[in-house]
């Protein structure tokens, strides 16, 4: 569990963290990033990479597919109903090969993000491979890519004589598309996999196990690849083995086994004090504040609106941010949540929420019915 060190914040390097001055300076910091000058206006989704501590934007027909060694932001401005006021959440997505440099700059540039609109957005971490559904809904397809900006990736076209494997996994509620090696040994009888040369020729193979949303969600994606043709589709043990125009590019080696997804365990919620405050209790230090069987016997109670508090629901993570909270805790707790996610492979990858008080989201507010 988080055990926050006793300290006082203002003996600390983060004296001047979420100070009046400080505020001052990340505005300016934010006024003087050149991509955030007009975001906001408009009804849209907007996605930058992290390039070398800069943020770039990433080409709109790239949306949805992201490298597995990149950070990025993103940013969703939309409408509810009838009413003309565009609301925002910004998210940041952290490859699983990305590296701390870029992780914490697209953190520190997402509180850009959110300073330029003037605190309104609702910050979301997101994970490879375990995106909330949210994130998932601004794309028509999530698609994890090979390399990113700190490898030296360039971009290369697949064609008939480097084509490009795909590997189509369910992950809970998701499916997603992973780009694989393209080796006999990528594929396993668990899953469905594209084989995508170019726009003519395009291949779907399905492993003897693999779910029929897999499947179904293949063949989807392999004819939006095949435009100038028809996609081929071959079931592992149905004659597939004939086709030997499909197997010339993976050469020897042998088919991995089913992967057997780890059952999801009962989880009793969890509120913690992230930070403890100026008169907090013992037990804010990090200790468990109340404990339900399930997530309707969680307490709103258990808020105060001098601290911060983080909300473990076993399958996401949430941070609460009462009104009364030191400047410098809001901002400290960007990191501490994120020490606690890293502090057990459960909590590792769940998306994590940032809300304030009295702008709470409905999905929060649920929690407690």
């Amino acid at each position: 569990m988080l055990k926050p060190e006793k300290i006082s914040w203002k003996d600390s390097n983060l004296a001047l963290i979420g100070s009046d001055l400080d505020h001052k300076v990340k505005a300016a910091a934010a006024d003087g990033e050149p991509q955030w000058d007009g975001i906001g206006q408009n009804v849209e989704t907007k996605v930058w990479r992290i390039e070398q501590f800069k943020v770039v934007p990433w080409p709109e027909e790239k949306y949805g597919s992201f490298h597995t060694g990149d950070s990025y932001i993103v940013l969703n401005s939309y409408t509810v109903g009838d009413e003309p006021d565009i609301k925002h959440d910004v998210h940041i997505w952290i490859g699983a090969e990305s590296s701390q440099d870029e992780y914490g700059t697209a953190a520190y540039k997402m509180v850009e993000c959110d300073e330029k609109l003037g605190g309104e957005p609702i910050q979301h971490r997101e994970t490879q491979g375990y995106e909330s559904g949210m994130f998932s809904s601004y794309f028509k397809q999530v698609t994890y890519l090979l390399g990113g900006a700190e490898s030296g990736f360039n971009h290369v076209e697949p064609s008939v004589e480097t084509p490009f494997l795909y590997r189509v996994k369910k992950n809970g509620k998701q499916i997603s598309s992973f780009q694989m090696p393209l080796s006999k040994s990528s594929l396993n009888i668990g899953d469905s996999f594209i084989l995508f040369c170019d726009d003519s020729k395009v291949w779907v193979w399905n492993g003897s196990e693999a779910s029929p949303f897999e499947k179904l969600k293949a063949v989807t994606e392999g004819e939006k690849m095949a435009t100038g043709s028809t996609v081929i589709v071959l079931d592992q043990g149905s004659g597939d083995e004939e086709d030997t125009d499909f197997w010339a590019y993976f050469g020897d080696g042998e088919i991995g086994s089913s992967e057997s997804a780890e059952p999801i365990t009962e989880f009793a919620p969890l509120i913690l004090q992230l930070i403890p405050g100026a008169d907090a209790k013992e037990v804010a230090n990090g200790e468990l504040i109340r404990r339900g069987a399930q997530s309707t016997g969680l307490s709103k109670d258990a808020l105060n609106e001098d601290d911060v508090f983080l909300i473990d629901l076993g399958w996401e993570l949430f941070v609460w941010e009462g009104k009364g909270a030191d400047k410098s805790e809001k901002l400290s707790a960007l990191i501490l949540s994120d020490k606690y996610a890293h502090s057990n492979p459960r909590t590792m990858s769940l998306p994590l929420t940032y809300v304030k008080s009295g702008k709470e989201t409905a999905a929060f507010n649920k929690i407690f019915e």
